[in-house]
């Protein structure tokens, strides 16, 4: 696994090794800027640039802060498509589900108000007992119930897909001077890669000590209205803390 570290013995043959290798031994991987003015926004509290270089939560309180870093290696990019209208389409559904759904609850519940109100208080009491008809009620009750709830935790889940979906893209294309991001406009993929660091951490508690980091890079590349757009390097994901 290749190591991108500049050694300071490699630097001071400078007299001896000709301008260019130098130059190459001492490189750093592109990488190495936005993860330094990110961490140091990070340890600063700046929130505002934070929000501009990731989509994810990097909050030194609780995960502390990286006081250094160096870079181990760099994964090769992959790509997929964004899939942003299946993506909408799921919670258009979601919540033309939940809400059907919950047309035929309320005509159940008009149509046997009386006998669910009856349930519901008989249910307060451990000693109660129901007749024959208040267990049936109580038992489609039951059913109405628990289906309500599945309604519910899907429509949450499809908008909990969407805004991971869009997030990324958002962070990655709002840039100065370019129009604003259009989901119902926007076509393309997302790429990503993954960079490897080991990092001196210090704790909330300030002890400090050496983790090994992956921090995952990702940006957006597409159409929309038919011009091109191209998203910058934003961080999506952060392992090790």
């Amino acid at each position: 696994m290749p190591r991108f570290r500049c050694r300071v013995i490699l630097c001071s043959v400078v007299a001896v090794m000709p301008l260019a290798v130098l130059s190459v031994a001492c490189s750093r991987p592109p990488e190495q800027a936005q993860l330094t003015q990110f961490f140091r926004a990070a340890r600063a509290r700046d929130n505002t640039t934070l929000a501009m270089m990731s989509a994810v939560e990097f909050d030194p309180r609780e995960q502390g802060t990286v006081e250094g870093f160096d870079i181990t290696s760099v994964s090769p990019e992959t790509r997929r498509p964004l899939g942003l209208k299946a993506l909408l389409d799921a919670e258009t559904k979601a919540r033309a589900d939940e809400a059907a759904f919950a047309k035929r609850k309320l005509e159940y519940q008009n149509a046997n108000l009386p006998m669910i109100e009856q349930v519901v208080k008989l249910e307060r009491d451990p000693k109660a007992r129901m007749t024959p008809a208040q267990q049936a009620v109580k038992a489609a009750w039951d059913t109405w119930r628990s289906e309500s709830t599945t309604h519910t935790r899907a429509v949450s889940n499809a908008r909990v897909a969407v805004s991971a979906g869009i997030g990324p893209a958002v962070v990655s294309l709002t840039q100065p001077g370019q129009p604003a991001f259009d989901t119902a406009a926007f076509e393309g993929d997302l790429v990503t890669k993954d960079v490897a660091l080991t990092a001196s951490v210090k704790s909330p508690q300030g002890e400090t000590s050496s983790k090994n980091l992956t921090v995952t890079l990702a940006r957006v590349v597409g159409t929309q209205g038919g011009v091109t757009r191209e998203g910058r390097w934003i961080i999506t994901k952060i392992d090790g803390l």
